[in-house]
């Protein structure tokens, strides 16, 4: 609860000071660790469509339609490594029979079968797509769409790792004719291979590291101090040197509010730039030695920054 708190009384300080955003993007590490000999990765479907003639009359699902959709969410897990440079991506086309156990994952796959398609696509470990289940209710225009996937390492024969993710999403609000349903049928594909890839996307970020959003706040001036002026505005156009060089000035020359805020500015610079350790060197001056509140939490964001970046490093060792 402590750490709540403080969460909340530095963002109502900014709040209060009306202290401008800066955006960038930072690389965090996923939440599983696959054993660094795994640098290729070959992909195969062993996922079979629901049977069953009620869920068919409820969800309107069609011949086909989870072979199809199932694909799309190999495509999103696909897609998304293909972009990451942790792992390469070989695409089999290969479908594999399976039990019929809709929801739960079968019995894994022959070390001898899984060691027989690595070799073939040249590969360390295999992704499978073993669980997949997607329906769409018409009336509230609601898709949910059940995956699970499962990581195999050759070398090891050990499974990595194993989820069953349920994704849900809404297409387009809701319907409340006869009507306005059957005019849904003709979204009701494109909504569910969107969300199906959705769910495909969602895997793949837990096994590679991903680029995601940041804010942070920072000031644009201090009563009037040049250097801090100047210093915001080079942050603004990304010039970084330059924006260093006026906040170390203004640092240097300013008054104690002046400095603290500075120094805030300081350590979001060097976050952007991937300096974690003077990042954080800078927000603790700016809340311990010029008592800025509005840089009390960053330090501590900042450490848990840096953590992460040991576990990405090694992620991405080689």
């Amino acid at each position: 609860m402590r750490t709540i708190k403080i969460l909340i009384f530095s963002g109502i300080v900014f709040m209060i000071c009306g202290a401008p955003e800066i955006r960038f993007q930072a690389l965090v590490p996923a939440l599983v660790n696959v054993p660094n000999h795994i640098q290729t990765l070959a992909v195969v479907n062993r996922s079979e469509a629901p049977k069953g003639v009620l869920g068919k009359v409820i969800t309107a699902e069609l011949p086909n339609e989870s072979k199809v959709a199932s694909q799309a969410a190999i495509d999103g897990f696909a897609g998304f490594l293909q972009e990451s440079r942790r792992f390469t991506i070989q695409r089999t086309g290969r479908t594999l029979p399976k039990e019929d156990l809709p929801g739960k994952f079968p019995e894994p796959l022959p070390w001898d079968e899984v060691a027989g398609l690595c070799a073939e696509f040249n590969a360390e470990g295999l992704i499978a797509l073993e669980v997949f289940n997607s329906d769409y209710i018409i009336p509230t225009n609601m898709v949910i769409v059940t995956t699970g996937f499962r990581l195999y390492d050759v070398k090891e024969r050990r499974i990595v790792d194993q989820e069953l993710y349920r994704h849900e999403t809404y297409w387009r609000g809701q319907v409340n004719t006869v009507a306005g349903a059957i005019n849904r049928l003709v979204e009701k594909d494109r909504a569910i291979k969107d969300a199906s890839y959705q769910a495909g996307v969602i895997y793949g970020q837990r096994i590679a590291p991903t680029w995601i959003p940041v804010v942070r706040n920072y000031y644009k001036r201090s009563k009037g101090d040049i250097n801090i002026k100047i210093g915001a505005r080079m942050m603004e156009v990304n010039n970084w040197d330059e924006a260093i060089e006026y906040l170390v000035a203004a640092v240097n020359t300013g008054k104690r509010k002046t400095r603290g805020r500075a120094s805030h500015n300081l350590a979001v610079v060097y976050e952007i730039l991937g300096d974690l350790e003077t990042a954080r060197l800078w927000a603790q001056d700016a809340w311990a030695k010029y008592r800025n509140k509005g840089s009390k939490n960053y330090s501590f964001i900042l450490g848990n920054r840096i953590k992460e970046q040991r576990v990405l490093e090694y992620q991405e060792m080689e």
